[in-house]
């Protein structure tokens, strides 16, 4: 079997290689079959690159990866393959396949989604010849009604999944473009990596679509299994350093603990980030972390406005808190990148300002302040879908606003409160000459560019 996988990344290009689709190219290689992946993400036409490669070659079952922001590359891509090579079964799964099945199945090409976590269903799928109604996990359309085959249960040993297949990546322009550590030192070799999977808060803005993905607990990869991982990249890549993905690095204390200990005696010398929760970070915690090799945290802080984290995002932390953990870090001499959210409906002007006035108050080393976006599935769509004036696929929470109501501040006014936010901070007198000097070079004048592009 011939199997194609698609990261559909039409713009915004950045350093972080898309590990889902190269996790499934894994599983797939395991059980005999010869796969691709099209990452779209550095091709500079990538529906013409793809129509040749669809002309060129036969594929039994084109995968393609869907988050919503998203779902325009997705469609053109399905109704290309149903165009070029309409005998070929084209699955979409991610996010938005998993909360919109329906949704998804209505583009046109599109044969089947794959619901939530999708290693398990996917090895499936290719041992049963492609046969839906063998293997759980499923929705597919059949006589014009979506039939569903059942939930497939999670991966309870996380390290039976192989390591990603980053050989059917373009890992040498994503090493180049990667810039989750420039803070800590600029131009520093590196990629990410997943430890855990799942969150087990109830956020509005992401929840309940992570548990449809992941489940109700976090499981964790073991030390030794990540070990195994950071060796390999160290090996064939060189890097010097990582960034968890993990929605919120390392709530288990025990299991954290252990990581810490198993990183400090491998030989690797990695530095490394990671997302934590401004109401876990803690001195003790975050002195172990840095001798294991921590040297940024990444804090969803999203507002100023504690009416804002309480009610709109029930966030489950104060402002308070946020001050204290990015003063922690600090004094450990760690770097702090914040994340901002703008335009949460009921948020006035004065509380964006909030907003912008708190990052630029803070000792934090980078920001990102986006759009707040109501992605489908979550608490936070449900609650406020009546006043969302924009298709899925023109959800872009970098810098496009998508509710028209009176109670949520305009496209126009959010657009221009964000990038005086990011001019403030960047061009401030506390970090112009940062910004300056990270601009200096090929590299780093690329790394800009590419920034630049969301602002």
């Amino acid at each position: 079997m011939k199997i194609l996988l698609i990261f559909p990344r039409f713009k915004y290009p950045c350093g972080d290689p898309p590990l889902g689709v190269a996790y499934l190219a894994s599983v797939a290689r395991q059980t005999g079959a010869e796969v691709e992946i099209f990452d779209a993400t550095f091709v500079k036409y990538p529906l013409a690159v793809l129509r040749e490669k669809l002309q060129t070659s036969h594929y039994d079952v084109v995968g393609i990866s869907a988050m919503t922001s998203m779902l325009a590359a997705v469609a053109q891509i399905a109704a290309l393959i149903d165009e070029v090579k309409p005998e070929t079964t084209v699955i979409v799964g991610g996010p938005h396949a998993t909360v919109m099945p329906g949704q998804t199945l209505g583009l046109p090409g599109v044969d089947a989604v794959v619901i939530g976590e999708a290693e398990e269903s996917w090895r499936r799928l290719i041992e049963a010849d492609l046969d839906f109604t063998e293997v759980s996990g499923f929705s597919y359309l059949r006589d014009g009604e979506v039939i569903s085959t059942g939930p497939t249960p999670l991966v309870k040993d996380i390290d039976t999944i192989s390591y990603p297949a980053w050989d059917l990546l373009p890992m040498s322009q994503y090493l180049n473009l990667w810039y989750q550590l420039d803070a800590v030192a600029y131009g520093l070799r590196g990629t990410s990596v997943i430890a855990a999977r799942g969150c087990p808060y109830d956020c509005s803005y992401c929840q309940p679509t992570l548990r449809k993905l992941f489940g109700r607990r976090i499981r964790y990869r073991s030390p030794d299994n990540i070990i195994g991982e950071l060796d390999k990249l160290k090996q064939r890549y060189d890097v010097a350093g990582i960034m968890w993905l993990d929605d919120t690095f390392g709530l288990n204390r025990t299991w954290l603990t252990e990581l810490c200990q198993a990183l400090v005696d491998w030989d690797g010398e990695l530095v490394w980030g990671c997302n934590l929760r401004a109401d876990i970070v803690e001195h003790e915690t975050l002195a172990m972390m840095k001798q294991a090799g921590l040297r940024i945290v990444h804090l969803g802080i999203e507002s100023a406005t504690q009416r804002i984290l309480d009610e709109v995002y029930n966030k489950g932390i104060t402002v308070e808190q946020v001050r204290e953990a990015v003063h922690t870090a600090k004094d450990l001499d760690l770097c702090v990148r914040g994340y901002f959210m703008l335009g949460a409906p009921g948020e006035s002007e004065p509380e964006v300002r909030d907003s912008l006035r708190l990052a630029n108050e803070l000792p934090l080393d980078d920001v990102t302040f986006s759009i707040t976006t109501p992605l489908p599935g979550t608490h936070l769509y449900q609650r406020t879908k009546q006043i969302i004036a924009r298709d899925f696929s023109a959800f872009d929470y970098y810098k496009s606003a998508v509710y028209d109501s009176d109670e949520v501040l305009s496209a126009s006014r959010l657009n221009w409160l964000r990038k005086l936010g990011y001019l403030q901070f960047y061009l401030g007198p506390r970090r112009l000459w940062r910004t300056l000097r990270s601009a200096a070079g090929l590299s780093g004048l690329r790394k800009m560019l590419v920034k630049v592009k969301r602002f």
